[in-house]
């Protein structure tokens, strides 16, 4: 199993970066409100599950850091901001004294593609992965997470999706992988909790 592991290339400059106190007290929010149903968190094997991000500016962003899944709150450190990212070399650089997310270009994807988009949220679960998989926009069970064909097939089902009121993507190649969009970060997680319930319910 290779879930949670950088397959990218990672250019990591381990130093202090700056969020804004009403940033980074969203962040908090909004993760909290995925960790408590375990749609981030970690696996028995060791391995964290699940991200978020907000954008700064153009597609740039703060992104949870790598293998932070399991604490239940994070800090300043515990984040890091992607400051560069190429899709075809399948590569990042980033600060912080954490690296950023194996997911990192799947976010960028989506703020590459919709300019209007300022959070993303990548969840996992299994349940809600398979009622939803094929049902909404889902992507060819053939791309493994975190490649550069992951990245390009999120960036054209979230270019093709703007319009339409539910911002959500299924990963059909990352068993469990969720991924919700929205204006900000609470528009981004009420997307999966909206979705998440109703499903329980159905």
């Amino acid at each position: 199993m290779t879930e949670g592991y950088i397959k990218f290339q990672c250019d990591w400059a381990k130093e202090e970066i700056l969020i804004p106190d009403p940033i980074l007290q969203s962040l908090k929010k909004e993760r909290s409100r995925l960790y408590n149903l375990n749609l981030i968190g970690m696996y028995p094997d060791g391995i964290g599950f699940g991200n978020i991000s907000i954008r700064t500016e153009g597609t740039l962003f703060i992104i949870t850091g790598s293998a932070t899944g399991q604490f239940a709150t994070l800090n300043r450190s515990h984040y890091a901001f992607v400051s560069a990212y190429s899709f075809a070399g399948n590569s990042i650089s980033c600060q912080g004294q954490t690296k950023a997310s194996a997911e990192s270009l799947t976010h960028a994807a989506v703020y590459e593609a919709l300019p209007e988009v300022g959070a993303v949220v990548h969840v996992h679960s299994l349940w809600l992965w398979e009622k939803l998989l094929n049902h909404y926009p889902t992507t060819s069970s053939e791309i493994e997470y975190g490649t550069p064909e992951m990245a390009f097939a999120v960036k054209k089902l979230a270019a093709e999706i703007k319009d339409i009121e539910e911002k959500i993507i299924i990963m059909g190649g990352h068993r469990e992988g969720i991924l919700a969009f929205g204006n900000d970060l609470e528009e981004a997680t009420t997307q999966i909790l909206k979705i998440y319930n109703r499903s329980q319910n159905d």
